[in-house]
């Protein structure tokens, strides 16, 4: 409902530059999505969460993630392929450029399901541009966990290590529910709670309680057909 009390009476909020705006994804994403309500940068964000993302494959070992892979094709009943059976030096250079390449079209189709969701379905305001910027800047949580997870996944030697649901479920037998809630990363998580706020304030609405749990149906969906698939 498109109610006078319902809408989000806030004052727009100065946008600040790129490093400014990465800070306030973590501590004050309410004001970052106000501003970016009425400027909807959306480039520098979304190539800032890209390099992260590459990054954070290269601070991995190259044995370490080749040793990962081939544990994941072997556990699937398929025969290694060459590029991996060797050093796989080309894996180095292919791996963080896939990654940098792949998030902006990632991104994208993110960002047109978010439109999809509230700009065409609920009647919402919004132009696609603002919930592209709005879903970037969220996602650059999920970016930075490859990093901050990288000393983490090597100490345990599993480059493929996420902070899940699933790894506070130690008392769980293995199972379809364990690798489902194995699927359920936190960051990503705590990225679409954000992004869910920042519908809200695309919207000017006050609650963004919502526009969270609507969003949350991508990666809670998305994690439980992966876990059908590799069950």
């Amino acid at each position: 409902m498109n109610t006078a009390e319902d809408r989000y009476t806030g004052q727009s909020a100065t946008l600040p530059g790129l490093f400014g705006r990465y800070i306030r994804v973590f501590t004050a994403p309410d004001l970052l999505f106000q501003g970016l309500r009425s400027r909807p940068d959306w480039a520098g964000a979304m190539f800032l969460g890209a390099g992260l993302l590459a990054v954070g494959t290269l601070l991995i070992p190259l044995d370490l993630t080749l040793a990962t892979l081939r544990e994941a094709i072997q556990a699937q009943g398929q025969p290694v392929p060459p590029a991996l059976q060797g050093q796989g030096g080309l894996i180095r250079f292919l791996q963080p450029a896939a990654a940098f390449l792949f998030w902006p079209v990632l991104m994208a189709f993110f960002a047109g399901l978010v439109m999809l969701f509230f700009a065409i379905l609920l009647g919402h305001e919004g132009t696609y541009r603002q919930y592209l910027a709005v879903v970037v800047h969220a996602h650059l949580i999920a970016a930075t966990s490859g990093i901050l997870l990288s000393p983490l996944r090597i100490l345990v030697e599993d480059a493929q290590l996420l902070l899940s649901v699933g790894t506070f479920a130690v008392f769980l037998e293995p199972s379809y529910l364990l690798r489902f809630l194995s699927l359920l990363d936190l960051f990503s998580i705590w990225a679409w709670l954000l992004v869910g706020l920042g519908a809200a304030r695309i919207g000017r609405k006050k609650s963004w309680a919502f526009g969270s749990v609507l969003v949350l149906m991508i990666p809670v969906s998305t994690a439980a057909v992966v876990a059908i698939l590799t069950g």
